[in-house]
C-alpha cells in the first residue's frame, strides 16, 4: 500500500431476488471485515440505513451488477442520497465465496467427515460474496 492511500469504509451488497449479502468492510490493505450478514431483499434498504447508523464511517455503497442489482440500486439511491453508489463486476464471485465459505466455516455433525472437495455450503453465503466484492473494489483502487 502506498503511503498516500487512506483507509476507507464501504458497505458492500451482493444483490439477489430473495436475499442479499451485505458487508461493512474497511480497506484497502489490510482489509478489515466490520460486519457481514445475509438479509431478505425486501428489507435491504432498511438494513442499509441501520448499518449506516452503526458505522458512520461508511463513505460509499458497493453493489454487484448481478441479479436484481438495477432495481436495488434505484431503491438505495432514492433512500440514501448522500453516498455514492459504485457498481462492480460480480464475475466468479459466487464461486470464490463458496470456496472461502467451505474453507472457513467448520461443518457440523457428520458433514465433518465429508472431504472439503465434496462439501456444499449448509448456510447461505451471500455475505461472503459481499466481502469479496469489497475486496475486489479495494484491489482495483490500489492498482489505479
Amino acid at each position: 500500500m502506498t503511503e498516500d492511500m487512506t483507509r476507507e469504509t464501504v458497505l458492500s451488497i451482493d444483490p439477489g431476488r430473495a436475499k442479499c449479502g451485505v458487508a461493512v468492510v474497511e480497506g484497502p490493505s489490510p482489509v478489515a471485515i466490520k460486519r457481514k450478514q445475509v438479509t431478505d431483499t425486501l428489507k435491504l434498504v432498511q438494513e442499509v440505513l441501520i448499518l449506516r447508523e452503526q458505522f458512520p464511517a461508511v463513505s460509499r455503497l458497493i453493489i454487484g451488477d448481478g441479479t436484481g442489482g438495477a432495481t436495488l440500486r434505484r431503491a438505495l439511491a432514492a433512500a440514501i442520497k448522500d453516498l455514492p453508489i459504485e457498481v462492480v463486476d460480480e464475475y466468479c464471485t459466487s464461486q470464490r465465496a463458496r470456496e472461502r465459505f467451505i474453507r472457513e466455516v467448520r461443518p457440523v455433525g457428520w458433514f465433518r467427515l465429508v472431504p472439503k472437495t465434496l462439501r456444499t455450503p449448509h448456510l447461505p453465503y451471500d455475505d461472503y460474496v459481499a466481502v469479496i466484492l469489497a475486496e475486489d473494489y479495494f484491489l482495483r483502487k490500489m492498482c489505479e
